[in-house]
């Protein structure tokens, strides 16, 4: 029998550890998904909290998802939610319906807490598509894909920046904002149905995107003032 030890290598230092209560995360989070972590390079995993409520009046609508990667969904918590008790873990299809599965999205005691998980894949090319369908038939309407290859290990800050938004989110937003802005897009073709505008807002995509130029900025702003405090200094 083979005696040879294997050993896991020590943190590389690119990635300090982090943990968080998803509870207390949603408590403060203003968006329908939002990632846990700030790591999305090669090789990173990658959780985010896709949370949603009922209201009276509320409309989810809904869209396919393609991803290149497997999504792991792990429930934390729901009530009044199709399918999905507490603690249900499984793993969805590559393409897959999104919409808040709840029995009845106007009550407002339906809550679900999800945790969403991805893997980036490492030197290889990560695709991902956003499909909006009739609501009478279900015929494919409109189709958005998105390059979401993730940068090199220990490049993120140098290709995407500071505290740039999630990139699903970001493209998620921008996919709904033209198919909204297109009325042909909306009319099916199959069964001359006009479909709704999707209801960007209970999904609040665009308050991450907000939030995320706002730390930016002011990250930027702190910089700036810290690199001229030290040339005075100097001077």
């Amino acid at each position: 029998m083979s005696t040879t030890t294997r050993q896991i290598p020590p943190p590389s230092g690119d990635r300090e550890p982090l943990k968080t209560n998803i509870f207390a995360f949603v408590q403060n989070s203003q968006s329908a998904l939002a990632p846990l972590f700030p790591y999305v390079d090669e090789g990173a995993i990658v959780p985010c909290a896709a949370t949603f409520r009922g209201a009276p009046g509320r409309r989810f609508g809904r869209f396919q998802h393609f991803n290149t990667v497997d999504e792991v969904l792990l429930v934390f918590g729901a009530e009044g939610a199709l399918r999905q008790a507490s603690g249900l873990v499984r793993v969805g299809p590559k393409l897959h319906m999104v919409t808040a599965p709840f029995e009845d999205p106007e009550r407002e005691e339906s809550v679900r807490v999800v945790a969403i998980t991805q893997r980036q894949l490492i030197g290889k090319p990560h695709r991902e598509e956003y499909r909006f369908v009739c609501d009478k038939c279900d015929r494919r309407l409109f189709v958005y894909e998105v390059d979401a290859t993730p940068p090199q290990r220990g490049k993120q800050r140098e290709t995407l920046g500071d505290y740039a938004p999630f990139i699903t989110i970001a493209e998620t937003y921008e996919a709904a904002r033209r198919f909204n802005a297109d009325p042909e897009a909306r009319h099916c073709k199959h069964c001359g149905h006009d479909n709704p505008p999707f209801p960007i807002e209970s999904w609040a995509w665009n308050t991450h995107i907000d939030q995320s130029a706002i730390a930016k900025i002011g990250h930027d702003s702190l910089t700036a003032a810290t690199a001229a405090a030290a040339r005075g200094r100097e001077a």
